[in-house]
């Protein structure tokens, strides 16, 4: 595969353009913006007006336009000349179909997270996915796009765990809120003062924790390990004004096996297993204290690691940054520079350079781990479902 690669972005909502800024930033002239699909004439004007988009461009030709991805498959010519990756960010109910639609086009699909809002349609990528390592000669691939592990806080301290920086770990806290007051990752109310799409069960598999707070799930199995078992409440209904039939609450205590038999996550004997607490709200237009609440919290016997919870803050100097509390430190020091700027959203950037390395060295292996690893997202998140209304710990494996 050439060192360009032609993209196509199948879904031009507001997701789109964190990950458009983030090609351009890091992997300009090395991917090339070639067509645009979205049934909203409108959406697709605003994203090919951005200026992350035209820094995409090959020699100022404005990317091609079509309402559906069949569209782009029936410009045939222009489609096997030109396109190399199909981006897919559309509703959690269009992703199974719309990847095996792509995939059989022999191309390389980035698929938004989730992977699928069900178990049969996350069952069905993987096996896709499978195949594809078996069959590489096709030259087709599947990525899921889960920027998190990416994000250069939740990078540090999985490091510094590892290492034992904070020694043994005793436990973990995560914590997603999310106010449309405030927010800048999932869109904006439409125009009934609702969330569209993502207010739907059928549509979007359920409420925040399949959105948005899915981001505070991988990093939690990034940093500690495998999630066994999960007890969890729900609630509904806290901000009808959007809406959102799913739920806009939800708490867990998560049971975790760490990834190997020795080192800083093993557990004393007697001491039952690694547990970790995790909670996602979306409120509607309430302030919410960022900078208070942190996104992660790790606690371990020689010390904490603290996630600061304004990631989301783009352009506020320091923000999701990482502290270090321990002997030495025990105000806390700033493991990151106080002047970076992007905070989470830096995570997309090194998403797309690790994407483009896995495209470019055709390694069907680390592919198909991003889509194994995305089901296990989805899995932990409907065993919360589940839990819920059994009111029992409920297995990730089943």
């Amino acid at each position: 595969m050439s060192g360009v690669l032609g993209l196509a972005v199948v879904g031009c909502g507001q997701i789109a353009t964190h990950h458009l800024e983030a090609i351009a930033s890091r992997l300009h002239g090395k991917i090339v913006l070639r067509a645009l699909c979205d049934p909203s004439e409108e959406r697709r004007t605003v994203v090919a007006s951005l200026p992350a988009s035209k820094q995409l461009l090959e020699k100022d030709d404005a990317p091609k336009q079509y309402s559906l991805m069949d569209g782009l498959f029936a410009d045939s010519e222009f489609f096997h000349s030109s396109i190399d990756i199909l981006f897919i960010a559309v509703p959690h109910d269009l992703h199974e179909r719309l990847a095996l639609q792509a995939l059989e086009q022999n191309k390389i699909v980035i698929l938004e997270k989730p992977l699928a809002p069900t178990l049969s349609s996350c069952k069905v990528l993987v096996e896709a996915s499978e195949k594809l390592v078996s069959s590489s000669s096709s030259g087709a691939m599947l990525i899921v796009a889960e920027q998190s592990p990416y994000w250069e806080s939740v990078a540090l301290a999985r490091k510094m765990i590892a290492d034992g920086v904070i020694g043994r770990i005793v436990t973990a806290a995560a914590c997603y809120y999310e106010s449309m007051r405030d927010n800048i990752t999932s869109g904006s109310v439409d125009s009934t003062g609702g969330l569209g799409w993502r207010g739907s069960i059928a549509r979007a598999g359920g409420g925040i924790a399949i959105d948005g707070g899915l981001h505070w799930i991988r990093p939690l199995r990034e940093m500690l390990g495998r999630i066994d078992e999960v007890v969890a409440v729900t609630r509904y209904g806290l901000a009808p004004e959007l809406g959102m039939e799913g739920e806009s609450l939800g708490h867990a205590i998560f049971k975790i096996r760490p990834t190997s038999d020795d080192g800083p996550l093993t557990q004393p004997a007697g001491s039952e297993c690694l547990t970790a607490t995790y909670t996602c709200n979306m409120l509607s237009t309430a302030p919410m204290a960022h900078d208070m609440c942190p996104y992660f919290r790790v606690t371990g016997t020689k010390g904490e690691l603290v996630i600061g919870g304004d990631g989301l803050a783009k352009e506020k100097p320091g923000a999701g940054g990482l502290r270090l509390y321990d002997e030495t430190n025990p105000h806390g020091i700033d493991m990151l520079p106080k002047d970076r700027v992007g905070g989470f959203f830096l995570g997309f950037a090194g998403l797309w350079q690790e994407v483009y390395r896995i495209c470019v060295e055709k390694d069907y292996d680390k592919a198909h781990e991003t889509v194994v690893r995305a089901s296990d997202d989805v899995r932990t998140v409907l065993a919360m479902y589940k839990s819920a209304k059994s009111g029992k710990w409920e297995s990730t494996q089943e």
